[in-house]
């Protein structure tokens, strides 16, 4: 399970961002990982010039390969003309469930049955309603 960031040329991006998308994702496939999920993530202003570039666009991308090929992607990356930039990271099993869920979903939040406990609860107690209340824990005053 790895993820991967990818620094693009943002004006070839803006000018055929399909053709973007599939010269990385190709370049993925090439190397035999399975794309689980891809998304365009920040374009913005970079801190120094890249090869003549002061804009790029950070495409993130979460897929399954075998370890053995992660040298011949960073080969690749350097050949391609797309790509300024990259980072491959290799994450467990939970991580990388929830990077996917969280670039799947339409406003990139997190939606577990324990976050929203743990949300639920936070308010509770700010307003007097949480189990600290029913325990008979005395208030701060």
């Amino acid at each position: 399970m790895y993820e991967g960031m990818f620094l693009l040329d943002s004006n070839r991006y803006s000018s055929d961002p399909d053709g973007t998308q599939k010269a990385v994702l190709g370049m993925l496939e090439r190397c035999g990982a399975t794309v689980v999920a891809s998304r365009p993530w920040q374009e913005g202003k970079l801190c120094y010039p890249i090869e003549g570039h002061r804009k790029g666009l950070y495409y993130l991308a979460c897929f399954q390969m075998d370890g053995n090929h992660v040298p011949e992607l960073n080969r690749l990356g350097k050949l391609n003309d797309y790509v300024l930039r990259q980072l491959i990271i290799r994450h467990p099993q939970v991580i990388f469930d929830a990077m996917v869920q969280a670039l799947t979903s339409h406003d990139g939040t997190i939606h577990s049955p324990e976050q929203k406990a743990d949300r639920t609860e936070g308010v509770e107690m700010r307003e007097g309603r949480g189990r600290g209340r029913e325990e008979g824990v005395p208030e701060d005053r």
